[in-house]
């Protein structure tokens, strides 16, 4: 299934990295793009895995880090409408299209 990622989730995943990478290492950086790397193919082989937030939205965890993939289910494409951190503002990104 065709992985679609909005702009602000980019952008998202992106100051996620560059946080790791000038406040940890280059090592954490690369392991936290893995671990996306791994939850995108995770969801392009099972959609439905992720935990369900209403009738076509759904969150899976990264393994290591305090991010979740916010996806949005359509019959052809998986949107991933946020990378968001498990701990900061609760459904921010609910109003995303």
């Amino acid at each position: 299934m065709r992985v679609v990622i909005l702009k602000a989730a980019q952008a998202e995943f992106d100051d996620a990295t560059d946080y790791y990478a000038e406040h940890a290492s280059l090592r954490i950086a690369e392991a936290f793009v893995g671990d996306f790397q791994h939850a995108c193919r995770r969801l392009a082989e099972q959609p439905e895995i992720g935990t369900s937030l209403s009738k076509r939205l759904r969150f899976l965890p990264f393994r290591h880090f305090p991010y979740s993939v916010i996806y949005r289910l359509s019959p052809d494409a998986i949107t991933i409408q946020a990378i968001a951190h498990q701990r900061r503002h609760p459904k921010y990104w609910s109003g995303r299209r």
